[in-house]
């Protein structure tokens, strides 16, 4: 048996690094030495050897003296570096700067002194961050002076437009106002539409540009997928080359089966019509006994004082009928004819159900029959006495709502009665509690400060804010209209107010007794009728003066009446005219 070749190995280069004769680490330890050289090839070697020690010695010198003289050039320049800095760090602290800083702030002496050592930055941070708070109010003062100028604007437009309605247009609007906007509304909306197809003509160019960029890929794809095509109609034929023969086999297998088919079924009738026959004439033995006629059942009712009622003399009969056909079946038994057990059984139990359905239907129709005659009676009660049960339901709602609805009546006569003897008892005292409420208007009063909104909350500063000299004047707060919570309000109010006014006393150490309240109280009590006189008699002295001055213009009036107009004086001139010249004739 011959031995299989084995694959060759693969064969991979040696490394670099590792090479015996390029490896230079591998030079510089090591030496390669044969036994088999002679002294002269030794010598060569040892020779070879030590030049080339020496030039590497050579080369190494060479380097460090050069990289020597690096450093020393870098040492050099870092040195005129610092020597350049060194010297101009000093012009700037103690040379030109402070004549710069001293020109540049020559109106400011004590900054003088403040910046005169420090650098032109430094001096700009310093200047930066002192004025930091000023200049951030001043972007917020420019901020409101901008939109109070837009609000200015903005007024003086809608003052101009409300003076131009009201010069020189009319309540009616005009037939070519509503063209204009109908116009105006037209001419927005083509705007609208040429923007939009504006930019679909825009997207579509951008898309044509792509596919003409694009062309030049479409190209190999499309050959690919004409390739594709011409081999899936090859494949499809191949398909059809090699499937037509099975298709052929599958037709003609399909025609051999449906011949065998026939075949099975007709042979299958033929069998079942010879046992139908064979059936047919079994049954014939049997029709003669099945089709006997029924006798009827002759009642003899001739003896009126018999025991025995009509359902008992057919069940008699039926009994004896029974009897006969049990012996019968006992004869045939015994006799070994056993043919008529089977269908007498047969038709027996068919009677049997047909009598079961039928006592079962003259039951149910016993149940409803008692039913009826229930629902009757109770039909005949109802209707002679008038008695249903949703009437009384309905009687006693309306009893009940009937009460319900005088109690109702009766709360509220009751309310509207004490409504009208204490109406202006409620006036009195809500117009009290308005009063006091005015009176007690700034006692434990929350201040409102309406914040202003700036655009960014850099300019929210804790310093220099101008808020509070803004006056507003602000409408006062709407009357409460619940008297309970006027009457907790003010006893709030009068508590905070007292306990002031006792925390006063308790600081000045005035003691009040009762006595001296009651006087108090006494002399406020009758400075204040004394007020109220005063305001009493003033007013009806005011109204004296108004009924005096309305009698002197009635009778102005009274004599304007008797002063002619222009008509009558007119007829009066003519009346005497008219007499001078009859007296005259």
């Amino acid at each position: 048996m011959a031995t299989p070749v084995l694959a060759p190995k693969p064969v991979h280069p040696t490394p670099m690094r590792n090479h015996g004769l390029l490896g230079i680490s591998y030079v510089r330890q090591h030496m390669m030495v044969d036994d088999r050289w002679a002294a002269n090839a030794l010598i060569e070697e040892f020779h070879d050897m030590a030049n080339l020690l020496t030039k590497r010695l050579i080369f190494k010198n060479l380097e460090t003296n050069a990289y020597r003289k690096t450093l020393k050039k870098s040492a050099r320049r870092l040195r005129i570096q610092c020597r350049d800095g060194r010297s101009l760090l000093q012009n700037v602290m103690n040379g030109d700067n402070i004549a710069a800083i001293r020109n540049v702030l020559i109106n400011h002496k004590d900054m003088q002194r403040l910046y005169q050592k420090m650098n032109v930055f430094q001096v700009v941070d310093n200047i930066n961050q002192r004025t930091f708070v000023m200049r951030k109010e001043r972007d917020r003062l420019n901020h409101r002076l901008a939109r109070l100028k837009d609000e200015y604007k903005r007024d003086l437009l809608e003052r101009a437009t409300i003076e131009n309605r009201i010069k020189y247009q009319n309540e009616f609007i005009l037939e070519e106002e509503f063209r204009m906007r109908e116009f105006t509304k037209k001419i927005e909306n083509s705007d609208v539409r040429l923007t939009a197809i504006r930019t679909i003509n825009s997207t579509y160019k951008k898309i044509i540009q792509i596919l003409r960029h694009d062309e030049i890929f479409y190209e190999p794809i499309l050959r690919s997928l004409s390739r594709d095509i011409d081999d899936q109609a090859s494949f499809i034929k191949h398909i059809l080359y090699l499937g037509m023969p099975a298709i052929a086999k599958f037709n003609q297998l399909s025609e051999e089966f449906r011949q065998m088919d026939e075949k099975s079924r007709k042979s299958t009738q033929f069998k079942l019509s010879v046992i139908m026959g064979f059936k047919r004439t079994s049954l014939k033995r049997f029709s003669n006994l099945a089709k006997l006629p029924k006798e009827n059942v002759v009642v003899n009712i001739s003896k009126r004082y018999t025991r025995e009622t009509k359902s008992m003399l057919k069940l008699k009969e039926q009994l004896e009928e029974i009897e006969i056909i049990i012996k019968k079946i006992k004869v045939a038994t015994l006799c070994s004819r056993a043919t008529e057990i089977f269908p007498r059984i047969k038709v027996q139990m068919e009677h049997n159900i047909k009598l079961m359905k039928r006592n079962e239907i003259g039951t149910i129709s016993n149940e409803f029959l008692i039913f009826k005659n229930k629902v009757a009676e109770e039909q005949e009660s109802v209707l002679l006495h008038n008695y249903f049960e949703e009437e009384e339901d309905r009687i006693n709602r309306i009893r009940f709502l009937e009460e319900a609805i005088t109690v109702e009546d009766r709360k509220e006569a009751t309310i509207i009665r004490h409504m009208k003897h204490r109406t202006d008892t409620f006036v009195v005292l809500r117009y009290t509690l308005w009063n006091l409420l005015d009176i007690l208007r700034y006692v434990d009063k929350p201040s409102r400060i309406v914040p202003l909104q700036y655009p960014n909350t850099y300019l929210k500063l804790p310093l220099l804010k101008f808020d509070m000299l803004i006056m507003r004047a602000s409408a006062p707060p709407a009357f409460e209209q619940n008297t309970k919570a006027m009457l907790s309000m003010v006893e709030r109010k009068l508590t905070i107010l007292m306990s002031a006014y006792k925390y006063l006393l308790g600081r000045q150490n005035i003691q009040m007794t009762p006595t001296q309240m009651r006087a108090f109280w006494r002399t406020y009590h009758e400075g204040f009728l004394e007020i109220q006189n005063v305001t009493d008699e003033k007013e009806a002295m005011r109204d004296k003066n108004n009924l005096e001055d309305g009698q002197e213009i009635f009778e102005d009036a009274k004599l304007l009446q008797t002063v002619p107009n222009r008509k009558q004086i007119k007829a009066q001139s003519a009346r005497i005219v008219e007499e001078l010249s009859k007296k005259e004739d």
